[in-house]
């Protein structure tokens, strides 16, 4: 890896937080469509967000507002800002992520400049513990279709940069990231990833369901889902990490950018996969939890929560940092990370 990638990406950080700090005040305005994605690996489609700069009018519209959450604001069909656009693939949550929680860093990025393409994720009500294995394999295949189904819309066909795409993932989303860089998952290690006190953020759902990770499609789970248009990854909170066939790290040849959320379980911290990766590098985010990746709380959200026996730390953040000051500092990061690639010519 170009040894200026890790500069870059700490000079452009200023930048990034003053673009983020745009975002936030709503200028650029931020456009958002729905498309309808063949998937072939699902046997049907799946519906992915496109979330882009916008030009010109469009129906005004709140996306993903509740009465925890708050929603973002977007300009829903607009026409698209002219230019060439980078695109970059995002998959948010674990196996049994809430809609919704990506919508943020995706409007954020969007009025960066970025063209964001989010995969849509299954309902989680309806995901079995003994299927949820199988969704390892798929998430990585939807953002590849996604890509494709983008490439072919009419909207964006001819206004996508091919040489700055790339690809970002939280959580089990990191995950299906790494393995579009080129990963690939060890059958039996991750067989053995609820064994021993190896707890990651789905065993005890495991455990209570009794769904044996020892009998999983060890040659589906170790497949290959690299996708050669990708240029760059950067993975948040990746879970699984030790998970992965070492020899596939050490083959890695694109930039790899991974971020841990400060007090966020050891399960999704990925120091150990940056060590793994040739020139990867490792960022710690202070002052965040896991919770700090979802959507920013409405001020009475913690107590709404409380009062309906939930888990009230879902509005929680680490140390004295606010939600949205957190969302601040991590846009910055990866933004600065997407850019750094484009600028320093990897």
């Amino acid at each position: 890896m170009n040894p200026r990638f890790h500069l870059l990406a700490f000079a452009l950080l200023a930048a990034g937080l003053l673009a983020a700090a745009a975002a936030q005040s709503g200028t650029p305005p931020v456009g958002l469509r729905i498309l309808s994605v063949p998937t072939p690996a699902r046997g049907g489609a799946i519906e992915a967000s496109l979330w882009y700069p916008a030009a010109g009018s469009g129906k005004e519209a709140l996306i993903g507002d509740s009465k925890i959450f708050q929603g973002v604001a977007v300009l829903r069909d607009s026409p698209v800002m002219t230019g060439p656009l980078p695109v970059i693939l995002l998959s948010h949550g674990g196996m049994r992520a809430a809609p919704n929680m990506g919508n943020w860093i995706a409007a954020r990025l969007a009025a960066n400049g970025y063209l964001v393409a989010m995969a849509g994720l299954p309902d989680p009500r309806s995901l079995r513990a003994q299927d949820a294995p199988r969704e390892i394999g798929l998430r990585p295949a939807d953002l590849s279709a996604t890509l494709t189904a983008v490439e072919k819309h009419a909207a964006f066909a001819g206004r996508i940069d091919a040489s700055r795409i790339g690809v970002l993932g939280f959580f089990l989303g990191g995950t299906a990231a790494l393995s579009l860089a080129g990963g690939e998952l060890d059958a039996q290690s991750y067989a053995s990833s609820c064994d021993d006190g190896r707890a990651g953020p789905d065993c005890a759902w495991y455990a209570k369901a009794g769904a044996d990770l020892h009998h999983v499609d060890a040659a589906a789970l170790a497949a290959s889902h690299r996708d050669e248009r990708i240029g760059i990854a950067v993975l948040v909170a990746p879970e699984l990490g030790g998970s992965f066939a070492a020899a596939s790290l050490a083959r890695l040849s694109i930039p790899v950018e991974i971020i841990h959320l400060g007090a966020a379980a050891p399960a999704v911290n990925g120091a150990r996969l940056a060590q793994a990766i040739p020139g990867a590098h490792h960022h710690d985010l202070a002052n965040a939890t896991a919770f700090s990746a979802f959507a920013e709380c409405k001020p009475k959200g913690a107590a709404i929560l409380r009062s309906e026996g939930e888990e009230e730390t879902l509005c929680q953040d680490g140390g004295t940092s606010s939600r949205a000051e957190i969302h601040a500092r991590l846009a910055a990061m990866i933004d600065a990370a997407f850019r750094s690639r484009s600028q320093s010519g990897l």
